[in-house]
């Protein structure tokens, strides 16, 4: 079975990222709540009640979405939570990619 691809079936709208370095001072919930905050301040048309679900890529933090879930007051929402050694961000990313274009979400 070939396939097709999702390019036309997918697109960023907005993103988040945290600053690089040592961040002995913040938790790994701080560093969620700050990308997440940089991500919809860069698309301020879309709220977080807009999204329908949430893939979280995180190594050794936690054993569930309620890593993400809890401090970003996600009630209701379903997280999903990837953990794919070296390839974390980009397991998460592409999971959330074809669960939009699937139709899933």
């Amino acid at each position: 079975m070939a396939s097709h691809g999702i390019k036309d079936k997918v697109a960023i709208v907005g993103m988040g990222c945290t600053r690089f370095g040592e961040r002995w001072e913040s938790s790994a919930a701080d560093m969620l709540v700050d990308a997440t905050e940089e991500c919809f301040a860069s698309t301020p048309e879309i709220t977080k009640d807009d999204v329908d679900a949430y893939w979280l890529g995180t190594l050794s933090s936690g054993q569930s979405g309620l890593v993400l879930s809890e401090p970003l007051g996600l009630d209701y929402k379903p997280v999903t939570r990837v953990e794919n050694f070296c390839a974390t961000g980009s397991e998460a990313f592409r999971n959330a990619c074809y669960a939009v274009a699937s139709g899933g979400v």
